[in-house]
């Protein structure tokens, strides 16, 4: 607890403040301007280390792919954006509605398409990756129930650095995906 007591104290007007009596800083008897010092301190650490708190990946248009509720598997589309000095490697994270979460990446070679799962995705600092049908995707397998148009889905991604990104998506039913940003961003055509 902190106590004090101030006589004649006066603003930024620049008169002196007189203290009167002492201090009490968690327990320990200490000057007022000891204190100050103290809590000067603490403030510096703490804006230093907020930076530090801040993820470096960012992801704005999210979505989840609404199917018949008999499918078994969905994706998830999105936007990734890097906005740190740094590269960051991203790998799937989980979901409260699947039990394996997994990036693809559609693939075109021989006149084929296939899908490839994908270890991790590398993002350059600045860089931003969008994650759209006929691209990068995340798939979620493996479905724990049915997901419903309107629906929020959780899922996460994981950072190089350790940090999980958690992303609240609405899912929208994929006779309506057209209407969705970024609905076809990301797309190959050959």
């Amino acid at each position: 607890m902190l106590e004090y007591n101030l006589t004649n104290t006066f603003g930024a007007d620049g008169n002196k403040i007189r203290v009167v009596g002492a201090e009490r800083f968690f327990g320990h008897k200490m000057p007022l301007g000891d204190i100050l010092v103290t809590v000067r301190k603490l403030a510096l650490m703490f804006l230093a280390l907020t930076p530090l708190l801040a993820h470096a990946l960012e992801i704005s248009d999210a979505r989840v792919r609404g199917l018949p509720p008999t499918q078994r598997n969905t994706a998830a589309f999105f936007t990734l954006l890097n906005t740190s000095d740094k590269t960051v490697q991203v790998t799937a994270g989980s979901s409260d509605a699947a039990e394996v979460v997994e990036i693809h990446k559609h693939v075109h070679g021989n006149g084929m398409v296939s899908m490839q799962e994908q270890d991790s995705v590398r993002l350059e600092a600045g860089a931003s990756l969008v994650f759209a049908p006929g691209g990068y995707h995340l798939m979620l397998i493996n479905l724990t129930r049915p997901i419903r148009e309107g629906e929020q889905v959780r899922f996460s991604l994981k950072t190089s650095d350790g940090k999980e990104v958690v992303v609240n998506a609405p899912v929208i039913s994929v006779l309506n995906e057209t209407a969705a940003p970024n609905a076809h961003k990301g797309m190959h055509h050959d």
